[in-house]
C-alpha cells in the first residue's frame, strides 16, 4: 500500500459511490474553502495493482507561523470495520503529512454510533460502531471533546427526516396547524438564484459564523451541476387579502346563525359561546383583512424565509436557513420546512434538517432549535465525532497545553 495524490476525477470517481461520501467529501466543496483560507489535496491509498483502498479530501491551514493541519470534512473514506486496512492507512498519511510539517490531521466521519426520536423519549439507543472509537484510539489519534454544544467543526448530531415515509399526521399538531394557516395566507414555495443570496444571509447572519462569501460560494460552484438550491418562502398579499376575506364572510354567515339561534334560544349556553367565538374571530379576520390590504399597498409579494438546499445522492442538506423577523407571526419557517420536505421527497430518501445538540432539555440555550427539529418528527442520529490524527506529538501536546487549538477551532 501507499499513498497517492488523486486528481480531482479519480476522487470524485471513488467518492461518489462510497459509503461514507457526502458533499462535503467533493471536489465542489474543496473549491468552496479555498475562499475560507484553505488548500487542499485528495490523497488515496493504493495497493500493489494500483486500486484505490481509501481516500480523502484533505484541507490544509496554517493557522500560526508554520504550524499547518489538515482537515478532511466527513472524511475518510474507508471502511472503518478493516482495522487491518485503517491502522495502514493512518501510518501512510501520517507519514506523509509529517514530512509536510503538519502537526495534525482533522477528521469527522459520519459514522452514526446512536439514535433517538420524540417517540423513544429521545432516549439515545447505541449501536456497535462505538467501538471504533477505541480503535482510533489505538492509533495515535485523540477524540476531541464537545467542551460547549456546537463547538465542533461539525455538528455531532444531526435531524433527519425520512422523506419516503413522511406524513404530515406524525409531526406536531401545533405545527401542523401553522403549516395549514401559512398556506391559507397566500404563502408559496419559490426558487431562487445567485443575485439573491444576499436575501438568505440577510435572514441567517446573526446566527452563523459564515460570510456572505461563503454561502456565495456554494452557490456557484454546486449550481455548476444543479445540486444546490436557494428555495424561498413567499407571501402574496392579493392571495392573502382573497382567502382571508372568504373566511371572513363564511364567518359572518356562521355568526348571523348563531345570533338566530339566540333569538330563538335567549340565555342557551352552547349558543352564547358559539357566538362569543364567532365574534372574537370576526374581529380577528377583520385585522387580518387591514393588515393585508395595508401590505398590499406596500408591495405585491414578499420574501419571509430563506434556505439553502444541498442535492447528493440520497439526500439533501438544509446547510443554510432564516427567515425575515417581521414577519415571525406567520411562522413562515415551518412552512419552509414543510415544503422543501414536499418538493424533495419525491427524487431523494432523507433530508438533512441540520445540527442539534445532545442536551434536548431546558438546560440547553438551543432548545427552540431543537424542539423545532424534533417536532417535525425527525430521527436524531448521534455521529461518531471529531478526532485529531497526531502528525508531531511534541507540538500538539505544546499547543494543546497553552489551549492554542481550542481557540483557534472556536473561531470556526
Amino acid at each position: 500500500m501507499r499513498i497517492v495524490e488523486l486528481s480531482n476525477t479519480e476522487f470524485d470517481e471513488y467518492a461518489k459511490t462510497h459509503p461514507l461520501s457526502s458533499y462535503c467529501e467533493a471536489s465542489k466543496y474543496a473549491l468552496v474553502m479555498t475562499d475560507y483560507g484553505y488548500s487542499y489535496d485528495y490523497i488515496g491509498m493504493v495497493d500493489d495493482n494500483n486500486r484505490i483502498q481509501a481516500a480523502a479530501l484533505i484541507l490544509t491551514k496554517k493557522i500560526k507561523g508554520n504550524i499547518k493541519y489538515g482537515y478532511s470534512p466527513k472524511g475518510f473514506l474507508i471502511n472503518f470495520y478493516d482495522k487491518d486496512l485503517l491502522r495502514i492507512f493512518l501510518k501512510l498519511l501520517t507519514d506523509h503529512y509529517k514530512k509536510k510539517d503538519f502537526i495534525f490531521i482533522k477528521f469527522n466521519p459520519e459514522i452514526i454510533i446512536g439514535e433517538t426520536t420524540l417517540q423513544n423519549k429521545l432516549t439515545m439507543n447505541y449501536n456497535g460502531n462505538v467501538r471504533i472509537i477505541d480503535d482510533l484510539k489505538a492509533y495515535n489519534v485523540k477524540r476531541r471533546l464537545e467542551l460547549k454544544e456546537f463547538n465542533l467543526m461539525m455538528p455531532k448530531f444531526n435531524a433527519y427526516i425520512d422523506l419516503k415515509n413522511f406524513n404530515i399526521k406524525n409531526i406536531d399538531r401545533n405545527f401542523r396547524k401553522k403549516i395549514k394557516r401559512g398556506l391559507e395566507r397566500g404563502m408559496y414555495l419559490s426558487v431562487g438564484g445567485a443575485k439573491e443570496i444576499d436575501v438568505l444571509y440577510g435572514f441567517t447572519k446573526n446566527k452563523s459564523k459564515r460570510p456572505i462569501s461563503y454561502f456565495r460560494n456554494m452557490y456557484n460552484v454546486f449550481s455548476r451541476d444543479n445540486s444546490i438550491d436557494l428555495v424561498f418562502i413567499k407571501i402574496d398579499f392579493q392571495k392573502y387579502l382573497n382567502n382571508i376575506r372568504k373566511r371572513y364572510d363564511q364567518e359572518q354567515i356562521n355568526n348571523e346563525n348563531w345570533n338566530s339561534l339566540l333569538q330563538k334560544n335567549p340565555g342557551e349556553r352552547r349558543y352564547v359561546s358559539r357566538k362569543m367565538n364567532s365574534d372574537r374571530e370576526s374581529e380577528s379576520l377583520k385585522a387580518k383583512i387591514i393588515y393585508a390590504t395595508n401590505e398590499l399597498k406596500k408591495h405585491s409579494e414578499v420574501i419571509v424565509a430563506a434556505a439553502l438546499v444541498v442535492k447528493y445522492r440520497n439526500r439533501v442538506s438544509i446547510i443554510a436557513s432564516g427567515y425575515n423577523e417581521a414577519y415571525k407571526k406567520e411562522n413562515p419557517n415551518h412552512l419552509l420546512h414543510y415544503l422543501i420536505i414536499e418538493r424533495y421527497k419525491q427524487f431523494f430518501s432523507f433530508c438533512d434538517f441540520g445540527g442539534v445538540t445532545g442536551t434536548f432539555d431546558e438546560t440547553s440555550q438551543y432548545q427552540g432549535l431543537n424542539n423545532f427539529k424534533i417536532k417535525f418528527n425527525s430521527k436524531i442520529y448521534e455521529y461518531i465525532g471529531e478526532f485529531d490524527l497526531i502528525c508531531s506529538e511534541r507540538v500538539f501536546k505544546k499547543l494543546i497545553k497553552t489551549s492554542f487549538i481550542e481557540d483557534e477551532f472556536d473561531k470556526e
